[in-house]
């Protein structure tokens, strides 16, 4: 058995289903032991992370191509995670900086965008909108989609 499963469940019908299913597996994952299984409701949806690439990926190739795209993702993650911390509505789940015993130095664990609640990827978008018009973007048909769908749904 997997470490993880995730069925989103919209109905009756599908919590019946899904429930059956769930039975199943976890009666055959208890012969290797205990398993857990978790209620939530939905957050933002995953394929954000998609649309946030599209915008990141016009900043890093028309701004910074010397470094790569997860050094740019890096920087302007920290950078949105700095300027909501000022706006006085820090991440709900921030970044952190860890000491390192062995090279007694901090390291920072930036915040990662999974994370993001709904109103901060939206926030997240502007800031990378806003960014990108700064250091004169020429935004790509994916990134312009991207932005056009987000203040639709604003």
């Amino acid at each position: 058995m997997s470490n993880e499963h995730s069925y989103r469940i919209e109905s009756l019908r599908d919590l019946q289903s899904v429930l059956g299913m769930a039975g199943r597996m976890a009666s055959k994952g208890l012969e290797a032991g205990p398993v857990e299984l978790v209620l939530r409701r939905p957050g933002r949806v995953l394929s954000q992370n998609a649309k946030f690439h599209a915008m990141i990926t016009d900043i890093h190739r028309q701004a910074f191509r010397g470094y790569s795209f997860d050094g740019v993702k890096a920087v302007l993650v920290n950078q949105f995670a700095q300027e909501m911390e000022e706006q006085g509505t820090p991440l709900a789940k921030p970044g952190e900086r860890v000491w390192d015993w062995k090279t007694k130095e901090p390291v920072y664990v930036r915040p990662t965008t999974t994370k993001f609640r709904k109103a901060e990827a939206a926030a997240f978008i502007e800031f990378l909108y806003s960014t990108g018009v700064e250091l004169d973007v020429a935004w790509s048909e994916p990134a312009l989609k991207v932005y056009d769908e987000y203040r639709e749904a604003a």
